[in-house]
């Protein structure tokens, strides 16, 4: 009886020692998950401290998106990240930064197809509710057959894809793009939280970067505006009025070429105005081509006859002035050169280079200004011309 007592004590107390055991395990494995989450938390604030103060109030907008792709891709689950910059839901976006591909420059400044149906469009106009990120992920672009490849040429056809919409002043300006090989890799809700929280700290820093460019731009625009008008009084031919816009026009906007086309004579109904077309030196083939296209006259008349500027991309074809009329940028702006009864008025062209920031509305005011100011020189004297201009 004694035995039999002392063999039940004995597994009661083997069962309580190995439930003991167990239990201590379950703390120690639960200890050890809390102090790899809290290894984890100080190890991603540590980094976006070091990610924010890389920010600073003399770094350009293109400075900014460089830091931005150079943090996010130099993450384990980031194989590949662009950005995308636009006006809003509608585009057209562009590549401004793109890393983790074969060749970048195939990309760089190119615009990003955009169909409405597609994996960007359905993140820039999703609304989250509260509580919920503004961003949409893909565990498995194989098995969801999305996105398509003429969305992102660049993009391999399997793992997954996380695009977080960059959001400003009430307006979508654009969209970071992250890929990773692996699939299911922004399931962690933690870790999608993260790459969330460095993109929100991106969007903010290219906000207030882009504000200070904006008012340094600003001065520097009127300050070239009155030195415009002041040696536009003095100019007594076309070669030297385009010298004059050339010069002012590259201060306010960099690398710029000035196209200045004149209303030569009125045509037959149904056709468009013909105009007399001075260019600057050293006009590249792809540009003159542009500028002497045939389709260009099209724009060239409305603009003169409507007088409204109309944004356009040399890169692109050549669309209806109805389709361009609510355009918000471009990398050439077309604004209208008012006429007199001595001059027929006309049409100025300004272009920039692709890789570079294209016009928008913030500087049609400018724009308009400088063509104004052609429109005061022609009817304040005939302007003598140099060379033969060539009919467009």
């Amino acid at each position: 009886m004694i035995l039999l007592i002392a063999v039940a004590l004995g597994v009661r107390l083997a069962r309580v020692h190995r439930n003991w055991e167990e239990q201590v395990q379950a703390v120690s494995a639960e200890s050890d998950a809390l102090n790899s989450e809290l290894e984890s938390n100080h190890n991603q604030m540590r980094f976006l401290g070091d990610f924010a103060r890389q920010f600073n109030g003399e770094m350009s907008f293109a400075e900014g998106i460089n830091v931005g792709l150079e943090a996010l891709w130099h993450l384990p689950e980031i194989d590949s990240v662009a950005v995308l910059l636009g006006e809003d839901e509608l585009g057209p976006f562009r590549y401004v930064g793109i890393r983790g591909v074969d060749d970048p420059f195939a990309f760089l400044g190119k615009e990003c197809p955009f169909p409405l149906w597609g994996t960007l469009a359905h993140a820039l106009v999703h609304r989250p509710a509260l509580g919920e990120l503004d961003c949409l992920s893909i565990n498995n672009i194989l098995s969801e057959g999305k996105p398509l490849p003429e969305e992102f040429p660049w993009l391999p056809a399997q793992g997954s894809l996380l695009v977080v919409p960059l959001r400003g002043r009430g307006r979508t300006i654009g969209s970071v793009i992250l890929y990773s090989k692996r699939t299911g890799a922004y399931q962690d809700e933690n870790r999608e939280r993260f790459l969330y929280a460095i993109v929100g700290y991106m969007e903010r820093a290219l906000l207030e970067t882009r504000i200070h460019e904006q008012s340094v731009r600003w001065v520097r625009h009127l300050v070239s505006l009155q030195l415009l008008t002041r040696t536009m009084a003095r100019i007594d031919s076309v070669e030297g009025m385009l010298h004059v816009l050339r010069e002012e026009s590259a201060d306010m906007f960099g690398v710029v070429s000035v196209h200045l086309f004149l209303h030569s004579a009125n045509t037959a109904t149904n056709e468009y105005a013909t105009f007399r077309l001075y260019s600057g030196p050293h006009i590249s083939q792809p540009e003159d081509r542009f500028v002497r296209s045939p389709d260009l006259r099209q724009l060239l008349s409305w603009v003169m006859e409507a007088e409204q500027p109309l944004f356009i991309d040399p890169l692109e074809t050549i669309q209806s002035p109805d389709a361009l009329y609510y355009r918000e940028n471009g990398h050439g702006v077309l604004a209208p050169v008012l006429g007199t009864q001595k001059t027929g008025g006309g049409v100025l062209l300004l272009l920039v280079p692709a890789t570079a920031r294209p016009f928008d509305e913030d500087d049609l005011i400018v724009v308009r200004t400088i063509a104004n100011s052609v429109s005061v020189a022609m009817g304040h004297r005939k302007l003598t011309s140099l060379a033969d201009p060539t009919l467009v």
